[in-house]
């Protein structure tokens, strides 16, 4: 069973883990900067952030079968993206590489002993 300690030590090595196989990548988040004072319904704005994220190409060829990560199936040119913790990739609508945009099509919460990243699919769009 893991301690207090483990996961603690965990946590920290984690910079350890993914060094030197991050890069920078652009997403743009929708938010809520505001409510119409008439409606009360929400008012939303787009900003761009550049984040550094682990990206790792997926690949169909060295699997026979179908792959399925949270029921969606995966595709040739799908790639798996590690984003750091502190960012919510539920707000995320759009993440942009070399100029080419993504949209994530799953997020899994992966961690020991808590929360240390969050994995996402993303498929491009453009």
């Amino acid at each position: 069973m893991l301690t207090a300690d483990d996961v603690a030590w965990i946590k920290k090595n984690r910079e350890e883990i993914i060094a030197n196989r991050t890069e920078s990548i652009t997403i743009v988040r929708r938010e809520k900067v505001g409510e119409d004072p008439y409606t009360k319904e929400p008012i939303y704005e787009e900003t761009a952030d550049t984040v550094d994220v682990v990206w790792k190409k997926y690949s169909t060829v060295a699997n026979t079968d179908r792959d399925i990560i949270g029921g969606i199936e995966l595709l040739e040119g799908d790639v798996l993206v590690s984003f750091s913790p502190d960012l919510n990739p539920y707000e995320i609508t759009k993440i942009v590489r070399g100029g080419v945009g993504y949209k994530i099509v799953t997020v899994d919460d992966k961690g020991l002993g808590g929360l240390n990243r969050y994995e996402c699919v993303v498929r491009r769009v453009t």
